[in-house]
């Protein structure tokens, strides 16, 4: 193998490289958005499951309150 022929396969080689780099980073890129796309999606479930436990949490102790009044309202 010449000198020539060695530049020509890297040459052709390093090309390859190229063009698979560029397709990981595309790669890359949906994977990035898709990732965006769920995290926002996560973020509105945290905050519903945090309202519905504060929700929970304030009913917890104004139920039985209540109770209790119309009980003693009723007797």
């Amino acid at each position: 193998m010449n000198v020539s022929e060695y530049r020509t396969e890297t040459t052709a080689m390093l090309v390859k490289l190229n063009e698979r780099q560029i397709s990981i980073f595309k790669s890359l890129q949906r994977i990035d958005k898709h990732l965006e796309k769920l995290n926002g999606k996560v973020e509105r479930n945290e905050q519903a499951v945090t309202v519905i436990r504060t929700w929970g949490a304030a009913m917890v102790f104004v139920v039985p309150i209540i109770i209790t009044l119309v009980m003693r309202l009723v007797i």
